[in-house]
């Protein structure tokens, strides 16, 4: 059965919570790319009936894919921006505490 066939939105996002979790997993491995059919294989074993063309839509969904087709999956790996303004007030309340403490 189809994804689109039987699961509401809300299911369908359980779904992609699914799919989002096994990649980050791979991220978190220093993986760049993984293989579709194993990562469909992946998730038939953890009970989710899903097809091919319903995973690439749901990996399309994914802010950290890159790109994905049938063949395999390229994990986005672009480092995000360091923000522009730091903010340094829990250091500042931190010295302040260590301070206090000290006197």
């Amino acid at each position: 059965m189809l994804i689109k066939e039987f699961i509401l939105p809300e299911g369908q996002t359980y779904v992609l919570n699914g799919v989002e979790e096994l990649v980050v997993r791979a991220k978190a491995r220093g993986l760049t790319k993984i293989s579709t059919p194993a990562l469909l294989a992946k998730l038939t074993s953890a009970g989710y009936f899903v097809s091919m063309n319903d995973l690439i839509s749901l990996l399309n969904q994914i802010s950290s894919v890159g790109s994905a087709n049938k063949k395999e999956v390229t994990l986005d790996t672009a480092i995000p921006d360091s923000p522009k303004n730091t903010d340094d007030t829990v250091s500042k309340m931190a010295a302040q505490q260590i301070k206090k403490g000290m006197k």
